[in-house]
């Protein structure tokens, strides 16, 4: 088929478009020298991780309104369907012809955001993409049988206007050592705001630090900007604040400044993500650029999924992985996603130490070059008899579309498994793991399809049968002696390592002199020492034997009646499948006295919240993946009043004289799906902490002793276990 042939079609207006912005476009389809028979079907596109607003064709004063007209002879039956096409192509308007055909030279107009009825407009996707595609594909004969047309248009989405400002520097330095920073501005999106302009000046903790020079952004810094030759001098736990003449201002992370050169150093990566080769968007060149240049990744990994990873995809990622790689300076993992179905292994992250490995797919489903269909492993047992002996592979189960079977599990390639990503918080799945006796640790990744790895945010709703991307991306933190691909596995291996939900959180924790990861034996009690370093308000520090939890060090314990707050927070999964979004929509009641206030916790999108409806009624709209979302009371109530929680998965009473420190905790069904109700300190805790525990309860056997932080913006982090063989 020659696809000129098919037509011509050009998108207006052209020009750059601002991520999340509201606007019309039109889509002018000219058909071409086949023409359109009655019954024939034009689709327009897009891609899958696209949550632009759902087009919509019935109410002409609501957001989304599209109309689709032509100038032929014919009529036109148009629908939207979530999954028409093939992935990674689904969102899809379909335009069917009838009652009559279309000649070369008819058009047909389609107007994303028609105000002519009060439509506001149309929402454009929240996050950049450089070639935003709407593909268009035409079956002239009603066949069934579709080609796209010679050129589908495109926009270029940027970055919005400033709303945050943000400053990433390493979590350990040398006490008069230079270092440097990154500065980055970022929209509502978490995209950088490409034409920010504005000057910012700095500040430290430590009065005797060298810092850079206020600074005016440049075009050429696209909003991100690095800051060298940056020194503290004074021993101890620092931060850097960066000030916005706008009046933007941010803190660093934590800085823990050492004396002497430490013998371990942490390093932060993400290594779960996807392009367009597969279902993503961006090319792989461009998501290894934003790790290093925007995310401030020490180390990152690209994980396509593997039934769409075509043999010259796979060159491509080597080549990337090797261009990319920059010992002590940024650190790139060969890898690939081995995304079998559940019953069979599920969906497993796999990395090698060296770069240029042979894949192992699970399919060749949606490759049409079958010739190398003979290097495919499944199910899972396969790859690992194919594996054996390798010593430089890793696989890290994961919870996405598909869940890893763990049952499936093999020490020899698994040292650890993902509690987090944009799917969610997968609490369950470390828990099952616990439950199952794997010697395992613990980190998270972003699972980001969007071009953002290390700095993923949630998007909005992509359509009614495919769902979004629910929470920020997470990040994995590596304990290693130095930054290399070779010191980083190591560490990985040994489990020196922990998840945070995307926070530089530094948590360090050891028993009896034993790091993290570690697996030893002893005669006594052992003796657990934790510390943490939040970057923000620490809520809650939970030690962990196994799944229970030991102590709750009192980070956020009220200091008297004026300092008491109630939190009710709630979390978890409706399954372990892809359906796993709760609706969590619902309210509560106070029976006698005053709701004085209410403060949201930890809610992940612009549409979720909560608000005081009256002094006795809070409502809110929220959902969970996993995540925590919640309410933060002050009440002035006598302690027999009654407090309804209400909603959909549960409905309960508690007493608010029954409410102390000590969680009072409601199962609700689905997968760890619960909620919470306890007192905090009104300002939550301090923003770092340490503490000695003695287990005296401990049971003969192998024990994992893990720490669980949750700060209180929500931000979380989960130490990998120490295994304690107790023989008394």
């Amino acid at each position: 088929m020659d696809r000129r042939m098919l037509g011509k079609v050009e998108l207006y207006p052209k020009g750059d478009v601002v991520a999340g912005s509201v606007g019309t476009w039109r889509l002018v389809f000219k058909v071409g020298k086949v023409g359109i028979d009655e019954g024939g079907t034009i689709i327009i596109t897009r891609r899958t991780v696209c949550d632009s607003d759902i087009p919509q064709l019935e109410d002409p004063s609501k957001p989304g309104y599209v109309t689709v007209t032509t100038t032929g002879e014919a009529k036109l039956r148009v629908r939207y369907e979530g999954r028409y096409h093939i992935r990674p192509w689904r969102g899809s308007l379909v335009i069917d012809v009838y009652d009559g055909f279309l000649k070369e030279g008819d058009e047909i107009v389609v107007t994303y955001g028609d105000r002519r009825g009060g439509c506001p407009g149309f929402r454009m996707q929240t996050f950049r993409e450089r070639e935003h595609t709407f593909r268009v594909l035409v079956d002239s004969f009603g066949t069934g049988k579709f080609y796209e047309v010679e050129v589908s248009p495109t926009l270029k989405i940027i970055g919005g206007p400033p709303d945050i400002v943000e400053v990433v520097a390493p979590s350990k330095i040398v006490a008069g050592e230079a270092f440097r920073i990154l500065v980055r501005v970022l929209d509502s999106w978490g995209n950088p705001s490409e034409n920010y302009r504005g000057t910012v000046e700095f500040e430290s903790t430590d009065a005797e630090a060298r810092l850079p020079l206020r600074y005016r952004f440049k075009p050429e810094d696209h909003g991100c900007k690095w800051f060298d030759g940056v020194v503290l001098k004074s021993p101890g736990t620092h931060v850097i604040t960066v000030k916005a003449d706008d009046g933007m201002e941010a803190t660093s992370n934590p800085i823990m400044c050492c004396r002497e050169e430490p013998p371990l150093k942490l390093f932060w990566g993400d290594l779960h993500g996807q392009t367009r080769m597969t279902v993503g968007t961006g090319t792989v060149e461009e998501y290894f650029a934003f790790a290093r240049d925007v995310a401030a990744l020490d180390f990152c990994s690209w994980q396509g999924n593997d039934f769409q990873v075509t043999r010259e995809g796979w060159e491509e990622v080597k080549r990337m992985v090797k261009s990319y790689h920059k010992p002590g300076r940024f650190i790139t993992f060969l890898g690939y996603e081995w995304s079998g179905l559940t019953p069979e292994g599920g969906d497993h992250n796999i990395y090698f130490i060296r770069d240029d490995e042979q894949i192992h797919r699970s399919s060749h489903w949606l490759i049409e070059d079958k010739s190398d269909e003979d290097t495919d492993r499944y199910p899972i047992t396969e790859l690992w008899r194919t594996f054996r002996g390798h010593g430089g592979v890793m696989a890290i189960p994961h919870v996405g579309g598909r869940y890893a079977n763990l049952d499936l599990y093999d020490p020899e390639f698994i040292p650890l498994i993902e509690v987090h990503s944009c799917h969610g918080t997968f609490e369950w799945f470390l828990e099952e793991a616990l439950k199952k006796g794997l010697k395992v640790g613990f980190v998270a990744g972003s699972d980001d399809h969007t071009g953002r790895p290390g700095l993923a945010y949630p998007t909005q709703r992509i359509s009614r049968e495919i769902a979004s991307f629910d929470v920020k991306g997470g990040l994995t933190a590596v304990y290693a002696e130095e930054l290399t691909r070779e010191s980083l596995w190591e560490a990985m291996w040994k489990r020196r390592c922990y998840a945070t939900t995307g926070e530089r959180i530094i948590l360090w924790v050891e028993a009896d002199g034993h790091q993290m990861g570690e697996e030893y034996e002893t005669g006594s009690p052992p003796k657990v020492f934790v510390r943490v370093y939040g970057t923000g308000p620490l809520m809650e520090v939970e030690l962990k034997r196994g799944t229970e939890t030991i102590y709750r060090h009192p980070v956020s314990k009220p200091r008297g009646s004026s300092d008491r707050r109630i939190l009710v927070e709630w979390s978890g999964v409706r399954s372990k499948g892809r359906a796993h979004r709760v609706n969590w929509d619902g309210e509560l009641h106070l029976s006698a006295g005053r709701i004085l206030s209410v403060e949201e916790f930890a809610f992940d999108k612009p549409q979720e919240g909560a608000w005081r409806f009256s002094n006795q009624i809070v409502k809110w709209s929220s959902t969970t993946s996993g995540d925590v979302d919640g309410v933060i009371l002050e009440i002035d109530a006598p302690e027999d009043a009654k407090v309804t929680f209400s909603t959909k998965p549960i409905t309960f009473t508690f007493r608010v004289g029954d409410v102390t420190h000590e969680p009072l905790s409601v199962d609700a069904g689905g997968v760890n799906l619960k909620v919470r109700v306890w007192e905090v300190s009104a300002n939550g805790g301090p923003t770092r902490t340490e503490f000695k525990y003695v287990d005296e309860d401990v049971k003969a056997g192998v024990n994992p002793y893990w720490v669980r932080v949750m700060q209180r913006d929500g931000s979380m982090a989960w130490s990998s276990p120490i295994f304690v063989r107790y023989e008394p």
